[in-house]
């Protein structure tokens, strides 16, 4: 069995194209001992040192029913899934109780980059900043900013890079939301052949843009939209809604919580975006140059490049 998740992680990491590329973040933009500053699979180190032991600990301590939540979705009874519930799962007796994480946001106190060499044939750039946890007050408004930069072919990253400069040949951006804090990420690979310098001053540009400007409200409106037909399209079958209900009551202690959701995208002003993208995306942040093997010259410059 280790070895299968040694395996596993070498599909996800050493023998994946940018495979190292979050690990490497990770350990750059948290702390070392805080619990997001290690992918979750854990390194080969920690899988060949891991004991029976200790993986029979893990299994008795968070395999338990006090650590879980059952979700039955469909035309049923709740006493007809109550008594299912105690017929199947009543005899297993309550785990420990887990001491939680407590370690919080870890802000920057200045920009750190870094180089990778890696087996790619196109080099790639990566701005993570520290941002919010899920639920925060300023996470659907993140979330919506994102959009705005790359979500769509007319999002204004994508138009910049891909389209007008066609230094990019993609550009991502995404919040990413956990339980004890977050991250915002932009992530755009360059063509074949182009250096990384060449991105970062159309980047600052259009970041700079939208945080005096803020989006206009067509921008606004097809985000927006966006998100909630994604939220409506999560409930089109049974399945979808147990995987929805479910992770409303594990993330807020609730399964009911679709109407707040698409309330918190519906409140989002476009003042919100502007004022989240100086706070969070003004201030320091790691980069990442991934670069193929022998070209460390297509990294980009360690210090801002001014638009």
């Amino acid at each position: 069995q280790r070895d299968v998740v040694k395996n596993e992680r070498r599909q996800s990491y050493e023998n994946q194209p940018y495979g190292l590329a979050d690990e490497t973040i990770l350990a750059l933009l948290y702390p070392a001992g805080h619990p997001y500053s290690w992918p979750v699979i854990g390194s080969m180190t920690d899988l060949s040192a891991a004991s029976l032991e200790d993986v029979k600990d893990f299994f008795r301590s968070h395999y338990a029913p006090n650590n879980a939540s059952l979700v039955v979705a469909g035309a049923v009874k709740p006493s007809d899934v109550l008594r299912l519930a105690e017929q199947y799962f009543g005899h297993i007796p309550r785990g420990p109780d887990i001491p939680r994480p407590t370690a919080g946001p870890a802000p920057l106190a200045h920009d750190t980059s870094s180089v990778l060499e890696d087996r790619v044939q196109a080099a790639r750039l990566y701005y993570v900043w520290p941002a919010v946890r899920d639920q925060d007050a300023d996470d659907a408004a993140l979330e919506l900013l994102a959009y705005l930069l790359a979500g769509e072919k007319s999002s204004r990253l994508t138009q910049a890079l891909v389209y007008q400069d066609q230094t990019a040949s993609d550009v991502e951006a995404y919040q990413e939301p956990k339980r004890l804090t977050g991250e915002f990420w932009i992530t755009a690979t360059a063509r074949p052949g182009k250096g990384l310098t060449e991105l970062q001053g159309t980047l600052a540009r259009e970041l700079n843009r939208l945080t005096s400007e803020g989006p206009t409200a067509r921008e606004l409106e097809q985000a927006r939209n966006t998100m909630e037909a994604a939220l409506l399209r999560s409930l089109e079958t049974v399945n979808r809604k147990a995987d929805r209900l479910n992770s409303y009551f594990v993330r807020t202690g609730t399964a009911d919580g679709f109407a707040a959701e698409l309330a918190r995208y519906r409140g989002v002003t476009a003042a919100d975006i502007q004022r989240v993208a100086g706070k969070y995306l003004q201030a320091p942040r790691v980069m990442l140059s991934v670069v193929p093997e022998g070209h460390p010259e297509l990294a980009a410059a360690s210090t801002q490049v001014t638009p």
